[in-house]
């Protein structure tokens, strides 16, 4: 240090960690530093952001508060390190440096996000950028999807096909503007742009591409649109034979199928929106949310959008494009563009090849698409944001665990709603939605994913950690990394991982009382779980109740066919003597079932499930709901529709200390439907029951075993019914469930990860 005109003048190093690439960090450095008259220099490097900085002390320190008072849109700072330096006395100005290269990259990178206020505006007004599709500057736009590699330039993304004018390569070298740096920064003059094709790539001769894209979905047209993270398929939502065709197109015969509207005002007619839902919805990551239906809305959309189902799931513009595209008043179905079970499409010649026959025209862009990533979905329970989905708006950025050991580890998640997780000390990075892993190309993409991580965060795990399902794919990729690196892998059970994950976010170590319920898991033991109550402690599990046993007729069928378990309900009731009621029900059972039907009454053995998945599904068909799904938890989602605003009533369980028996509720209610009672007294009755026996026997377990602390997860609380139920319930200790990832499998990664942590 030295003394000038009385004056203690210092040069300090200072280290950014956290998300501060491609959040505008650089550029507010260096206005900052101009302001405050000071010298030095700054730039991105593997670990994140570095400044050298020099001038009076009182000015160092007004720059070190007014840093992490204005902070970026995008910008998230973990840690700030700063050490005394040598004074430079030739130095005299503050200058952007180039990143260095060759290291290894510690430091993470912002989501892709809607566009800010100001670019915005732009579309509306600006000169050179009105109705310019790729609008963006250092507070929005692009990231993840157009990153090759870091640190983050313009030169290691897919904008470097893109030079820039000689007006938006002076907005970029502005200290004073917010394109001060802006990696992605584009015109009308030098960027992407959109053309219209016919499905043979043909280019439509159109004077407004904006306006003939209009024209043909207002027509009934079907168009295939590339966006920030891939191709949607768009329609009408109010056009009953346009939807009805896309779905036959896709194979999408009954999955609810998300739309987005032009406005808020457009949201605001169409579904009920409380304040935290608001939120959600016009935050910059601009999610899916489901929302209940505002049944008096003057907007009618296809029965066919959603059907059998009390919510839609509503999104709003998240890009230039959509801002420009969509009228106010619109209400388009915008679906993943892929066939059914698929990955989301990102690369143009292979969505031209598969959709040829879906699309009617295709509205594409000629920039990259490096990464692709599809829509998150949230749905706000207990006045809580909780994820079906995390994926575009939050990935990748980091979830921090203290509780997390630094070793890098490598967790595999499940094989259904695939995403996989990596950290880095104490950040743990969520892969995106990958899928179900059905299909060869899901294999593909969370082949390449992984990969992509591992190198875009220079990640080497030492440990995998995958589900204890034999026949799991992504159990078995988990080995063969395993192997071809010479690295340990450790198999974790299924509802454990649950478990964990919310402890995870929570840090709780434990003892927790663990309540998971879902579908189906594998057990030590090789049954199969889905209805636990575990008392969970470090990476140690040990359970202590279930819900009682039912047989899974057929195996693996019985998942997607719940008409099995509901025939063995009824036969284990009613043995020969079935009423009239049910009589007439299994009149409309699947051809053959009567085979079936002679195995439950014979003494063959069938698989023995705790499922409380399937419990939800046989009760849900038992009510005349459906007997095979064409989707993952159609008939649950009917089931929960179905009780509207009907309050229920208790109906008969039993529970021992060790299992919590269903069985006299599903009697209960197959009794009701012979006596003529409401299907939807019924089925607000079973959820009523269902809530208020997990809050009893939690509150048993807790007291026995000395437990304050109770965490619920699996795909079962997904059921918002339920779930709000359960918590006005509860009585006994404190309850914890999933916020930072989804409760159903595609959390189950940060569980396993969790608990490969606390592996010594």
């Amino acid at each position: 240090m030295k003394e000038n005109s009385n004056q203690t003048i210092e040069r300090w190093g200072i280290r950014y960690t956290g998300i501060v690439q491609g959040v505008g960090f650089r550029p507010l450095v260096s206005m900052c530093a101009h302001s405050l008259g000071l010298t030095g220099i700054v730039y991105n490097d593997s670990h994140g952001v570095y400044v050298e900085i020099q001038g009076p002390l009182g000015a160092l320190q007004l720059f070190l508060d007014a840093i992490q008072e204005e902070q970026p849109r995008l910008c998230r700072i973990t840690s700030q390190t700063v050490q005394p330096l040598t004074i430079k006395d030739e130095e005299t100005t503050f200058s952007v440096e180039p990143s260095p290269l060759g290291e290894d990259v510690s430091t993470f990178i912002s989501a892709d996000t809607a566009p800010c206020e100001d670019c915005l505006k732009e579309l509306q007004h600006d000169k050179r950028r009105q109705e310019y599709s790729f609008v963006n500057c250092t507070n929005c736009g692009p990231r993840y999807t157009i990153i090759k590699s870091l640190p983050y330039d313009r030169e290691r993304t897919t904008m470097n096909e893109f030079p820039m004018c000689e007006a938006c390569l002076a907005e970029y070298e502005d200290i004073e503007g917010r394109r001060y740096r802006a990696e992605p920064n584009a015109c009308s003059h030098c960027g992407p742009r959109y053309t219209l094709y016919k499905p043979n790539r043909t280019a439509v001769d159109t004077v407004n591409v904006w306006n003939t894209t209009r024209e043909l979905i207002n027509e009934g047209s079907i168009i295939a649109i590339k966006g920030v993270g891939g191709y949607h398929l768009v329609c009408d939502a109010r056009n009953d034979a346009v939807v009805q065709r896309l779905r036959k197109r896709k194979n999408r015969p009954h999955k609810p199928l998300a739309i987005m509207v032009g406005s808020l005002d457009t949201a605001i007619e169409l579904v009920q929106i409380s304040d935290v839902e608001l939120d959600v919805l016009t935050g910059m990551e601009r999610p899916i949310v489901l929302l209940e239906r505002n049944h008096n809305s003057s907007v009618r959309l296809s029965s066919h959008v959603a059907p059998d189902n009390h919510m839609l799931g509503v999104m709003l513009p998240y890009t230039p494009m959509h801002e420009v595209l969509l009228p106010s008043d619109a209400a388009w179905v915008m679906t993943s563009g892929n066939r059914s079970g698929d990955p989301v499409l990102y690369n143009d010649d292979q969505a031209f090849n598969e959709l040829g026959e879906v699309a009617d025209y295709f509205l594409v862009h000629n920039r990259e698409i490096y990464a692709p990533l599809d829509d998150s979905v949230v749905m706000v329970i207990n006045n809580k944001p909780r994820f079906i989905r995390r994926s575009r708006g939050y990935v990748p950025e980091p979830i921090h665990c203290e509780s997390i050991e630094a070793t890098p580890i490598l967790a595999m998640g499940s094989d259904l709603k695939n995403a996989f997780a990596l950290n880095k000390g104490n950040e743990i990075l969520i892969g995106p939605h990958i899928g179900d892993l059905e299909n060869a190309s899901t294999h593909e993409t969370l082949e390449w994913t992984i990969n992509r991580y591992e190198n875009l965060f220079s990640i080497k795990p030492n440990r995998i950690i995958v589900d204890s399902h034999p026949q799991f794919f992504s159990s078995h990729l988990g080995e063969h990394i395993g192997e071809s690196s010479q690295i340990p892998v450790v198999t974790i059970q299924h509802h454990h991982a649950h478990i964990a994950s919310v402890m995870a976010e929570h840090n709780l170590i434990g003892p927790v009382l663990g309540i998971a319920m879902d579908g189906t898991g594998y057990s030590p033991d090789g049954t199969i779980w889905g209805g636990e109550f575990l008392l969970c402690k470090g990476n140690q599990y040990q359970r202590l109740a279930h819900i009682h046993e039912a047989p899974l007729p057929g195996g693996e069928k019985a998942v997607s066919e719940p008409w099995r378990q509901a025939l063995w309900y009824i036969r284990n009731y009613y043995g020969n003597d079935i009423p009239y009621a049910y009589q007439t029900w299994m009149e409309n059972l699947p051809k053959g079932w009567e085979i079936l039907d002679k195995a439950l009454q014979s003494t063959m053995p069938m698989i023995q499930a705790t499922s409380c998945g399937r419990l939800f599904d046989a009760v849900g068909s038992l009510l005349g709901l459906g007997m095979i799904h064409t989707y993952d938890a159609q008939i649950t989602i009917a089931l929960e529709a179905l009780c509207g605003e009907e309050k229920g009533s208790l109906l008969d369980y039993n529970y021992d200390g060790k299992v919590l028996d269903f069985t006299p509720t599903v009697q209960a209610i197959m009794d009701g439907v012979v006596q003529g009672k409401s299907r939807a007294h019924l089925a607000a009755s079973f959820h009523k029951t269902i809530a208020i026996a997990v809050c009893e026997t939690a509150a048993d377990l807790m007291e026995r075993y000395k437990i304050s602390d109770a965490a619920i997860s699996g795909g079962v609380f997904q059921n918002r019914k339920l779930v709000e139920l359960i918590y006005r319930t509860w009585h006994v200790g404190n309850l914890y469930m999933n916020e930072a990832v989804p409760a159903n499998d595609g959390g189950l990664a940060l569980g396993q990860l969790w608990l490969g942590s606390q592996i010594r």
